[in-house]
């Protein structure tokens, strides 16, 4: 048994170095061409991409493709020619899951709050998370069971013990039937936390609760490569994330609720209150 603890740590080890090298890659290309120009629109007017979005994922997966030949690899701009998430997840072996800009409407905007999102799982379990936020050059990391880092230094989540003392975030999706919930779950928090942010980004959201910036966020629809390495850097963190109904989370979850774990069911009984659990009808 500690010769497979020690063989899966190593696996790690290497899983997690090429990931940071492929997130620093794709982030110098973001931290270049902020304020890049739309070249086209995806199902909703809102939902933006721009040549810098496959540029960033081709880096990316080159890189991966140049170290471990034999893994999957599901990535937010080729996956509709990849299959869905289900389909990979059922398979064996190891998978990639990567947002190359996570918070791609701030990055055509201009506006430096957008960040490299790089979740591996293997026979569809997360084992490594790597979130990179170049414009602050903030690197996070996460191995399970072996905790999360900013740069290096072991991080924490905050220890706010009451929704009255917390900071939270939501998001406020292209389709209005995932940003109404939010909306109506943010305006039923507002007199009861500290203060509430939208930052456009489910990447630095995750980041950010992972070392105490934020003690809580939800969102109603997100994909897995929104979240796939956020949610385990907020777990090796010491926080706890669900779906927003409090059901464990995997990979196909889609509705995320993350906290500190102090101020988890608090927060799920406000969104039960406001409907915000799922999308609307």
């Amino acid at each position: 048994f500690r010769c497979h603890r020690t063989v899966r740590r190593c696996e790690d080890a290497k899983v997690l170095e090429v990931a940071e090298q492929a997130a620093r890659a794709a982030g110098c290309l973001i931290r270049e061409q902020v304020g890049a120009k739309v070249i086209r629109r995806k199902a909703f007017a809102a939902d933006l991409l721009t040549a810098v979005d496959q540029q960033c994922e081709e880096a990316i997966r080159k890189i991966v493709q140049d170290n471990f030949p034999s893994h999957a690899f599901l990535g937010e701009e080729t996956a509709e020619t990849t299959g869905g998430i289900e389909e990979m997840q059922a398979q064996e072996g190891w998978l990639w899951v990567v947002d190359p800009i996570d918070g791609t409407t701030n990055f055509a905007s201009g506006q430096p709050m957008s960040a490299v999102s790089i979740g591996v799982a293997k026979d569809g379990q997360l084992r490594v998370g790597v979130i990179y936020e170049p414009f602050r050059d903030e690197l996070f990391t996460a191995q399970v069971e072996r905790g999360a880092f900013l740069n290096g230094q072991s991080i924490r989540v905050s220890d706010a013990k009451e929704l009255s003392e917390a900071v939270v975030a939501s998001g406020c999706a292209p389709n209005p039937k995932s940003s109404a919930p939010c909306l109506r779950a943010m305006t039923e928090l507002a007199p009861k936390t500290r203060t509430l942010r939208i930052l456009g980004s489910a990447a630095v959201n995750f980041a950010w609760l992972a070392c105490g910036r934020l003690d809580a966020w939800f969102e109603v629809d997100l994909n897995a490569w929104d979240n796939a390495a956020g949610a385990l850097l907020v777990q090796e963190a010491g926080g706890l994330v669900t779906d927003c109904k409090g059901s464990p989370y995997t990979l196909s979850t889609r509705p995320i609720c993350a906290t500190n774990g102090l101020i988890h069911f608090e927060l799920l009984e406000i969104l039960a209150k406001t409907k915000a659990t799922e999308l609307d009808p």
